[in-house]
């Protein structure tokens, strides 16, 4: 029998360490530029409608901002700019934010526990609910894509994206998902507070950091060519690549591979 997945328990508002890294010297980095790459990236593989932001974590506050937060969560710019993210955290299900704390705490503690190098393989990736402008929950998917380190190792900058996967997804609940390109494993956490809860004995399969890279490209539609051209391989290689993802992931097309990468985490 595998092993079952973390169970973990609701945190409330009051009990979330947002400010774990405050009196932490971030010296002259620039987050915008260190993160320009990413960013760009994020542009270009996004699987939805999507905004992006960069959090001071000294602080507590959103610094930078892009994508479309209006459309998605129906929140004005100069409303989140410089100001703590609780605005967006009362956009969530109740329910919901209980759980994205959990996850969040946990995350930041497995973080912080692993070394220099493990850190750069992994990325955690949280699937709650959201208000929309019509003031209706949609499932949004949210990743803290990446940080910046101080000298002490505290994280002093981090990029969040928050996507729209409500054209995916529209049942289940909340979940995290770690997903470690050192091993190539990824790792499902949930919340264990009476709500019912899917299979936790799923095994899910090892896929590789290039697999990963033809299934994100996939998840923007993409064909085999296009895809051979931005990684600069053989068509018969990524060919061979969605075949070995739709074994792995025992789904019979593209379509069914997105939304099995999407709703695990992979992507």
């Amino acid at each position: 029998m595998p092993d079952k997945k973390p169970m973990l328990t609701p945190v409330k508002r009051e009990d979330f360490k947002e400010n774990f890294s405050a009196g932490a010297h971030k010296g002259n980095v620039q987050p915008q530029e260190y993160f320009a790459p990413v960013i760009q990236q994020i542009k270009k593989l996004a699987v939805g409608n999507y905004f992006w932001f960069i959090a001071d974590a000294v602080n507590g506050r959103s610094i930078y901002l892009g994508g479309m937060i209006e459309k998605i969560v129906a929140i004005p710019e100069n409303e989140f700019l410089q100001h703590p993210p609780d605005l967006l955290f009362r956009r969530g299900h109740p329910e919901d934010m209980a759980r994205m704390f959990a996850f969040t705490n946990h995350w930041i503690s497995f973080f912080m526990g692993l070394s220099a190098e493990r850190r750069q393989h992994v990325r955690p990736t949280m699937y709650i609910r959201m208000l929309n402008p019509e003031e209706e929950y949609k499932w949004v998917m949210v990743q803290y894509v990446d940080q910046i380190l101080n000298d002490a190792g505290l994280i002093i900058y981090g990029l969040t994206l928050v996507t729209d996967i409500s054209h995916i997804k529209n049942d289940g609940v909340a979940m995290m998902s770690i997903l470690d390109t050192y091993d190539d494993s990824c790792q499902l956490f949930f919340c264990s507070d009476g709500v019912a809860l899917p299979d936790t004995d799923k095994v899910l399969p090892k896929i590789s950091q290039r697999e990963i890279e033809v299934l994100r490209y996939l998840a923007v539609g993409y064909s085999s060519k296009q895809i051979a051209s931005e990684l600069k391989i053989a068509v018969k290689t990524i060919d061979n690549h969605r075949q070995n993802l739709l074994r792995k992931t025992n789904t019979k097309s593209s379509g069914e591979l997105v939304a099995f990468g999407i709703n695990m985490g992979y992507i």
